[in-house]
């Protein structure tokens, strides 16, 4: 098996264009660097957006949105209040969540991964359009069907009338190294970042901080793709039948379900698990009860395994 879309680099994007279609906002850079699967999920495409550019105020009737400020300085505008989100911070967006985003620092990069949107098919069928039939694409009858199809509502004004808040008082924003749950154990740091009731249930989101040296690994028999960004550090990736490789700081790791396989850090190291379709919030909840009540359970390998099947969770935490 290739390494081929597997460990994706910042440069290997499937397709680079301008975000806005007709050419009337030079709002950002669109690279998608995955493709969705059929259930819309693993979507992900970086945005670089120019100072003072905006994204009008709007909702989505469907889907969610995670964003990772990979790079620079946003504003995020929702629910009457405003707040800067900055490198390392995540921000995660429900259906019918009115939001609104202000680019204030140059190279921004906003790293998004979807779930049920198919944005970026939606925006290569616009310029598929625009390019065959640029009238009626620039008319204002196919804007008001165009928004109906992409179940978005945008919203008549520019910018809402928002107060400046904390970051940590924007319900959207989730600042670098916030967890709504905190978990530590010998060489590893876990945070969630996002939960699973605010994906409809298929996945939460994690920061995972890892010393040098340690390491995650899965069997053959795991049975879900992993979507890991490598947020700092660098980290080396074993997987069956392939030949060992390092992914660095701002790669992609997108790994097949059935792939035996292992990630072990090259340094101190903070990943990001993207994807995370176990239920690694009960597993932890579990450990760490035991951690601070029968500390001894943690070095019984046979018990952890049994724990982690109970939980559906399938990557083999070292210390564990």
């Amino acid at each position: 098996m290739s390494v081929a879309r597997i460990h994706i680099t910042p440069a290997d994007a499937i397709w680079d264009l301008d975000e806005v279609s007709d050419g009337s906002e030079p709002r950002s850079r669109c690279r998608l660097m995955i493709q969705p699967d059929p259930y819309g999920l693993n979507e992900v495409c970086d945005a670089n957006y120019y100072v003072g550019n905006r994204v009008s105020s709007h909702e989505h009737m469907k889907g969610f949105e995670t964003f990772l400020v990979d790079n620079g300085t946003l504003e995020i505008l929702s629910l009457s209040k405003k707040a800067p989100a900055r490198k390392g911070d995540i921000v995660h967006i429900m259906p019918f969540t009115p939001h609104s985003i202000h680019c204030i620092e140059d190279n921004t990069i906003w790293r998004a991964f979807h779930q049920g949107l198919w944005l970026t098919d939606f925006i290569a069928d616009e310029r598929a359009l625009r390019d065959r039939h640029r009238d009626f694409f620039l008319s204002p009858e196919f804007k008001a069907a165009n928004a109906a199809y992409d179940k978005s509502t945008w919203f008549d004004y520019v910018l809402p009338e928002c107060r400046d808040v904390p970051p940590e008082q924007l319900p959207c924003l989730r600042p670098y190294d916030f967890g709504l749950a905190d978990y530590s154990f010998e060489g590893i740091t876990l945070k969630l970042k996002v939960g699973r009731w605010e994906t409809a249930g298929l996945k939460e989101v994690w920061q995972l901080r890892l010393s040098g040296g340690y390491k995650l690994s899965w069997e053959k028999t795991h049975p879900y793709v992993h979507l890991y960004d490598v947020y700092s550090g660098s980290v080396l990736v074993r997987l069956e039948n392939m030949e060992p490789f390092t992914a660095n700081t701002r790669d992609l790791l997108h790994i097949p379900k059935y792939l035996a396989g292992s990630i072990e850090t090259l340094e101190d190291t903070v990943l990001l698990d993207m994807g995370c379709k176990g239920y690694l919030t009960r597993f932890m909840d579990e450990l760490n009860a035991h951690k601070h009540r029968e500390p001894k359970k943690l070095k019984d390998r046979a018990f952890i395994r049994e724990t982690m099947k109970k939980n559906d969770y399938n990557v083999l935490l070292e210390t564990l």
